[in-house]
């Protein structure tokens, strides 16, 4: 079985360091008494946000794909006697 594109997996997790990144930037901007930053930032979190649950919905689909269908390996059930 192939792996899941790694490209995408490291994008993802990109993705994930500059969203806590920013929001550690934004939360200091809020107590340092910038708002405007903060608001600046906060927009930006919104934006990363969207695109990591594009990645992850990518990623999912992907492996999703690549899982095999469950199969069964059973005797067919008959017909139950006394019911």
């Amino acid at each position: 079985m192939s792996e899941v594109a790694p490209q995408l997996q490291d994008h993802a997790v990109g993705l994930e360091q500059e969203i806590v990144e920013l929001a550690r930037q934004a939360d200091q901007a809020a107590h340092d008494g910038w708002p405007g930053r903060e608001a600046e930032l906060r927009r930006d979190l919104d934006g990363l946000y969207s695109e990591l649950a594009a990645a992850a919905e990518r990623l999912t689909e992907q492996a999703t794909a690549m899982t095999p269908a469950a199969q069964i390996d059973a005797p067919a059930a008959g017909p139950r006697a006394g019911i």
